[in-house]
């Protein structure tokens, strides 16, 4: 597979069809679901932007045939009570939706050494497509989710720490398991963020 020809683009109902959508699987039904039928609504309403994983060169043709991860971001903040008692937050953005197609779950995109997986590589790209986002669209200083047990491997190897004290885990928010709240302060972990630690 050719990874430089890969991108995060915005969901677009014109250059991606519903069966290309609907053959997309990572696996989890709610994400699956989310994206064929509530993504692009989620945009009208103005509660998230979903970007997909897709091949370059088919996205400028606008004739997309597979997408490789997805991810549905919106607006957040961060609230806490500081030392004084004094209410603060933190601008932030969430990742509502990050699903990885159930074919490069696991495997290695480096048959050679094995090190690193497509998931993280996956990952890796959309962080940094965020932080430049964050420097350049919005300015935002944390990176926040909730990781459901499939993920929160992943996240903590990218430096994502519990997220409690600013929010607290839902009993029954994924049909699949409990989810931790997490986040990644951005200027703090630059090096995590490009893939390099």
């Amino acid at each position: 597979m050719m990874l430089d020809n890969l991108e995060y683009v915005k969901l677009d109902s014109k250059c991606v069809s519903r069966d290309v959508l609907q053959t997309f699987d990572c696996g989890h039904p709610d994400f699956n679901e989310f994206l064929v039928d509530g993504a692009e609504s989620f945009a009208d309403d103005g509660k998230g932007v979903t970007y997909i994983l897709v091949d370059s060169s088919e996205f400028a043709n606008e004739r997309i045939t597979a997408i490789f991860a997805f991810a549905t971001i919106q607006t957040a903040s961060l609230q806490y009570v500081d030392d004084e008692e004094r209410l603060r937050s933190v601008p932030s953005i969430e990742i509502k939706y990050f699903a990885i197609a159930k074919r490069f779950q696991k495997v290695s995109a480096d048959p050679i050494d094995g090190k690193k997986y497509y998931s993280t590589l996956f990952f890796e790209w959309f962080l940094a497509d965020l932080y430049h986002m964050s420097t350049a669209v919005i300015g935002f200083r944390a990176i926040f989710l909730r990781a459901n047990e499939n993920g929160e491997k992943l996240y903590r190897r990218k430096n994502f720490m519990d997220a409690t004290k600013y929010s607290i885990p839902f009993d029954d928010d994924d049909p699949l398991g409990k989810c931790l709240p997490m986040c990644l302060m951005v200027a703090e972990n630059l090096y995590s963020i490009f893939g390099l630690d």
